[in-house]
């Protein structure tokens, strides 16, 4: 058991110091990877809730050490993404299909940064536009998800070669 703890904090750690000292210095669009969301709905979707939960509160904790943002924000986002992106899979996807996980990956996407720019605006005030018609949060979003999506796919490939157990289902006519 305390072998266990110990990995995932290691993990943890791991992940943290890729997503804030590797993909956030990388140049162009290319930094706006999410990798610890990919991951974590990747671990929603292939082990459990409860595990997914322990893995954002320690992803939390360890953004919260390094963000300029008041103290709660990435816990309370995270935790509202992955609590929704569980709802979704759920009721809505019932199965673990690449269709499925690249659709929750978009949705969770999309909440995870509506939720943080949302904390920005009322606790922050750093702008007095409007940020939901600002252009420039809607082109950085799409980038988001774009490169999302093609981590995603290339994480359930991965998957897919290692375990044979998942099947990629593709629909003809």
């Amino acid at each position: 058991m305390i072998v266990k703890i110990i990995t995932n904090i290691i993990l943890i750690i791991g992940l943290g110091v890729m997503q804030i000292a590797l993909v956030g210095d990388l140049p162009g669009m290319a930094s706006n990877l999410n990798l610890i969301l990919v991951v974590l709905i990747f671990i929603l979707g292939f082990l459990s809730f409860n595990f997914a939960i322990c893995w954002v509160i320690g992803i939390g904790f360890l953004f919260e050490v390094f963000s300029f943002l008041p103290f709660g924000v990435y816990l309370i986002s995270l935790s509202l993404t992955i609590i929704i992106a569980n709802f979704l899979l759920n009721y809505f996807f019932t199965n673990r299909s690449l269709y499925s996980f690249l659709a929750l990956t978009a949705l969770a996407t999309i909440i995870y940064e509506l939720v943080i720019n949302l904390f920005v605006l009322i606790f922050m005030e750093t702008s007095s536009t409007a940020w939901l018609a600002a252009g420039n949060f809607w082109f950085s979003l799409l980038e988001q998800i774009g490169l999302n999506l093609l981590l995603a796919f290339i994480i359930y490939y991965v998957i897919y070669f290692l375990g044979r157990s998942f099947k990629p289902v593709f629909l003809r006519r």
